[in-house]
Formats: structure tokens, C-alpha cells, sequence
């Protein structure tokens, strides 16, 4: 990518200039930062650990690079104990927007000779429920960060864990042994089906502190489960394939797909080997009618079989973890899962760890904060749930009265307000750090202004409207400007310095395994492009001046294009 390119290269100088076996290239590049503003470059060095190698003050060595440092393609000042560095406009213009022209859709990818397996666990709803709202955190930060490691070239793994067994389904065919009703079950009314399984699902936890025998039934559902009898299996696959078919229709609508859609009832027969194998090598202790694993710097032990010889999620997912190191021999596995969840996976690693499995160390639990729709945060057993399929209706119906009240003669209004309103609820929703509580609010999401998705839509939109005035005055957009003797105005400058930052931004996000950098760098692109848009003429604007401007225009919207279809937003064509 042309701006860690250029890094790279100014790195590599700098050794050779500085010329000493402690500080290298690789060294540099981990201090380089960024300057206050552009105005005092695009490169910040700090100079106090060289200044110790190098037994100078850091002021003093700032100074001296600043005066003496040469290169063909960018030049030296100093600010106090920082060097900075400037890299010719021409020289980020000409090798960002020739990768762009040339790689489009490709540009910011890379190729990996021996692409590492990575997993990502996302999404992973408990079964016989739809899809709420608060379920959309997970799934969109662990399918837009596999869309990002594909992106790279790495090889994912996208593996939808569902909730289909344990005390939580069994709590589910307990209630329906007291009010279900199987005439509503059907996979041709999946919408029916789900509303009746909620009902009796929220029922029996709003009767449980009244009906305390309701949990020795549920007990006995869980053990007729686990024992394989007949009406209780066929009930239990029938709601499955309900709610998988049901939960698969509400994801393709946020562009969400899985490898491999799981559950822990695929373990259900690996429990008894897993269960030796967690006894023998994790020295699992019985205590008080339950098999427990001590471990170290925990003061609650591991629980991995309840007194009624049942198993527990953990138990699953120690069986799952072995199996998936076996099939794919992963570099990284992932779990995209609640903050809440934390002392569940700590406990899961430490459990793989004293079984002696070194892979262990490369499984790591993504968390992230809470949802609050309208200040409340959600819960299923409560009745305190919003639909995300419900959400993404609502969302589309928003956009179509603003795309309806800003353009009456919109062209196909209504495909467009869907791109805008599924768009504007991803991009929300990623739009803050994944370990910050997310508040949704309808007048942020959706606004056209300010850090949305709308406004990047839109920034792209206008692009296509330049470049499609220019094509209709015969006026060429296809090919790159020799801008050898060309002066670039600051708005200029500053667009495709951002526009040159794509793949580092994309590097950050799975350095940090956080899309928020993605969401933010589109914002910042947008902004640049905006600012450059607002106070530049482009078609009006003279020969060799309008065909870059017209460059930067082409070179904005594929960006933006590229940006948005990582996050799995359609770019529209209007609005």
C-alpha cells in the first residue's frame, strides 16, 4: 500500500543516514507516528530512545535530521525532540492512484504465499429465539473482521456456534410440554413458529419464581435429550431447523454468511471421550455429586459435568476447540462473544492449557460491550427483546422518507432507502470502539451528516455524479495525470494522503481486531474528500488542474466502494 510503501522506504533511508547496528528500518517503523496536522507533515519521528543510542540530546538530533536528511522523495523539518517528514505530494499521488486505477476492487488486498487458517466464532444465537438486535454486535464485528482477514489473504473460517442444547433449550421443551401448541411449528410459517417459541420461552421464566418444579422438569428434558429419546429429538430438530432457516433469512440481509453453521448437539456424542480425556488430563475432581477442574489463578474452579451426569457449555466447547484445531489446524480462533462471557473463556483456555494442548495460546475471546435500545439494555427472558429483523424493516421505511423528502424524483426509491437504511444500522453499529456500550438512537444512525453511514454513502454518490457530468462532456476520466510539475493545494494533498492509507487502516483493524479503525478511516476519507469537494472547483477547473481533481474523484469513490463492501454495505447510485 503506497503509504506504508513510502514508510518503508523512508525507514530504510533513515538507517542507512543514521547508520547504526541498534536501529534499524523495522525499529523505525514501530516509532513513526503522525505530526499534529499536515501541515507539519505525514510522518512523525520521536527521537528520544535514538537520541540515547546515539548518546545525543533529542532536540539536537531532531535538528540535525531535519537539516541534513536527503531523499528523492520527501523532505525533513524539526518541531522540538521530533523529526518530521513530508513525502512529495506527487510521489503519494502517483503510486496510490496508478494501484487504484489498476487493482480496483483489489486495491488494498494481499496475497499470502501460506495463508494462515483463521477462525471466527460470531453470532451464535441460542436456537427456537429470532434474532434480536442486541445479536447484531457480535455478528457484524466477527463477519466484517473475517471479511477483512479474506481481504488480506488469509484463510477464514466462519463458524456459527448455535445455542442447541443445554439447560437453556431444555428450559425451551419444558415450556412447551406445558403450552406449546405443534400446529404452530412449521417451516413454512417460519415467522409463526418463532413468535410462538418466544412466547412460551418468556412465559415460563416470567412463571419460574411462582413454579420452582418447573426446573426439575426442565431437568428431566435435558436428560431425556441427552439419552436420545425419540419425541424429544424429533421435537428438538424440527424447532432447530426452524430456527436456523429463519435466523440464515434475517442475516442475508446484512450480508452475513457462515462456513459452517454448528451446534453444540454436534459434540453431544464426543461428551463421554471428552469428558475422560478433561478427567485424565486436567486432573478433574469430584465434589459434591459434580466434576470440577481446579485452576490456577482462578478462585472459581471449572464446572464441566453437573450432578445429574449432564454436561455444561464449557464441556462443548473444550470438544469443540479440539476438534476444529484438528480440522483446520488454525493459527488463530477467535470467539466474538459478550463482555459477560469473559470468565467463561478464561476458564476454557485454561482448561485446553492444563489438558496440554499448546493451541491454547493461539484461541482468543473478542468481547465487547452492551447494546441499549432506548436506554434499556435487552433480555430475552424478560420480554425485553427488539427484533433485529423488525430494526432493519423500520430502518429501510426511515430511509425512504428522507430519500422521498430530499429527492421526490428518486429512481428506484425503494431499493435505494434499503441500501441506505441496512447500511446506516451496519455501519452504526460499528461506528465506536467494540468494548464500548453501544446506545442506538434512530436521529444518529440515519443521519446524513456527521459519522454515518448515510454521509459515506453519500460522499461516494456525489463522486459518481462528478464523474458521470464529466463523461457526458466527453471530458477523459480514465487516465492517470503526470503531475511532475503539477503544485497540489492543500485539499488536495490531504485527500490522497487519506486515500493512500487504506490497507494501514485495514492493518490496524486486525492488529487491534477492531473494524471501528475501518469505519473511522472511511469517515476521515469522506471528510477530506468533502472539504476538498467544498472549496475547489473540479469541472470548472483548468486542463491538467481538472483531469487530477478528476483522478482524485475516480480514485474517492473506489475507495470508498472498497471500504463499504468490507463492512457489507452496497454502495448506491444515487440518492
Amino acid at each position: 500500500m503506497p503509504f506504508f510503501t513510502l514508510k518503508q522506504k523512508l525507514a530504510i533511508e533513515l538507517a542507512s543516514t543514521l547508520s547504526n547496528p541498534e536501529i534499524t528500518a523495522e525499529s523505525l517503523i514501530q516509532e513513526f507516528g503522525s505530526p499534529p496536522n499536515l501541515e507539519m507533515g505525514h510522518v512523525a519521528l520521536p527521537c528520544f530512545k535514538l537520541g540515547k543510542i546515539l548518546n545525543k540530546a533529542p532536540g539536537k538530533l531532531a535538528i540535525e535530521l531535519g537539516q541534513s536528511f536527503k531523499s528523492t522523495f520527501a523532505t525533513a523539518s524539526s518541531q522540538g525532540p521530533y523529526a518530521n517528514f513530508r513525502f512529495k505530494p506527487e510521489s503519494i499521488f502517483t503510486e496510490t492512484l496508478s494501484k487504484i486505477f489498476n487493482e480496483k476492487e483489489a486495491y488494498g488486498t494481499e496475497k499470502q504465499s501460506a495463508p494462515e487458517n483463521i477462525i471466527l466464532e460470531y453470532c451464535s444465537p441460542n436456537i427456537a429465539k429470532p434474532l434480536f438486535f442486541h445479536h447484531i454486535r457480535s455478528t457484524l464485528i466477527g463477519n466484517v473482521l473475517a471479511n477483512i482477514y479474506d481481504f488480506l489473504g488469509y484463510k477464514t473460517h466462519r463458524i456459527n456456534f448455535v445455542g442447541d442444547w443445554g439447560t437453556q433449550f431444555a428450559r425451551l421443551l419444558a415450556a412447551f410440554e406445558i403450552w406449546g401448541k405443534p400446529d404452530r411449528l412449521s417451516l413454512d410459517n417460519l415467522p409463526d413458529s418463532m413468535k410462538h417459541l418466544l412466547e412460551i420461552y418468556i412465559k415460563f421464566h416470567q412463571e419460574l419464581d411462582t413454579h420452582p418444579e418447573y426446573l426439575e422438569k426442565t431437568s428431566l428434558c435435558l436428560q431425556r435429550l441427552e439419552a436420545g429419546d425419540p419425541a424429544t429429538t424429533a421435537l428438538w430438530k424440527l424447532i432447530r431447523d426452524i430456527s436456523v432457516a429463519n435466523m440464515e433469512t434475517t442475516l442475508s440481509k446484512i450480508n452475513v454468511f457462515f462456513h459452517h453453521t454448528e451446534g453444540e448437539s454436534h459434540y453431544i456424542p464426543k461428551m463421554g471421550d471428552t469428558l475422560k480425556e478433561i478427567k485424565a488430563k486436567a486432573d478433574a475432581k469430584f465434589s459434591e455429586g459434580a466434576y470440577i477442574v481446579e485452576l490456577d489463578g482462578f478462585e472459581i474452579p471449572a464446572l464441566i459435568q453437573k450432578r445429574d451426569g449432564t454436561t455444561l457449555y464449557l464441556t462443548r466447547d473444550v470438544a469443540a476447540a479440539i476438534d476444529r484445531f484438528q480440522r483446520f489446524q488454525f493459527s488463530k480462533m477467535f470467539y466474538v462473544v459478550s463482555e459477560q462471557q469473559r470468565l467463561h473463556f478464561k476458564q476454557l483456555f485454561a482448561v485446553l492449557k492444563k489438558m496440554g494442548y499448546p493451541f491454547s495460546d493461539h484461541c482468543e475471546h473478542l468481547s465487547f460491550g452492551t447494546v441499549h435500545f432506548g436506554k434499556e439494555r435487552m433480555s430475552t427472558r424478560e420480554g425485553r427483546v427488539v427484533y433485529l429483523e423488525e430494526v432493519l424493516n423500520q430502518a429501510t421505511d426511515l430511509a425512504l422518507e428522507e430519500c422521498t423528502k430530499k429527492n421526490p424524483l428518486l429512481k428506484d426509491k425503494e431499493a435505494i432507502a434499503k441500501q441506505i437504511g441496512i447500511g446506516a444500522i451496519i455501519f452504526g453499529s460499528l461506528s465506536a470502539h467494540k468494548q464500548k456500550d453501544f446506545e442506538f438512537t434512530w436521529e444518529h444512525v440515519l443521519a446524513f451528516d456527521g459519522e454515518t453511514g448515510p454521509y459515506v454513502q453519500y460522499c461516494a454518490v456525489r463522486c459518481q455524479s462528478l464523474l458521470g457530468k464529466a463523461k457526458n462532456a466527453n471530458i477523459n476520466v480514465e487516465s492517470l495525470s503526470d503531475v511532475k510539475n503539477y503544485t497540489f493545494v492543500p485539499e488536495e494533498e490531504a485527500l490522497v494522503v487519506e486515500l493512500s492509507k487504506f490497507r494501514s487502516a485495514l492493518k490496524g483493524c486486525i492488529f487491534d481486531n477492531e473494524p471501528y479503525h475501518l469505519t473511522h478511516y472511511l469517515i476521515d476519507v469522506s471528510k477530506a474528500f468533502n472539504r476538498f469537494y467544498y472549496q475547489l472547483p473540479v469541472l470548472q477547473a483548468e486542463d491538467l488542474q481538472k483531469q487530477v481533481r478528476l483522478n482524485l474523484v475516480k480514485a474517492t469513490y473506489q475507495v470508498i466502494f472498497n471500504g463499504l463492501k468490507i463492512l457489507g454495505i452496497d454502495t448506491p447510485k444515487e440518492m
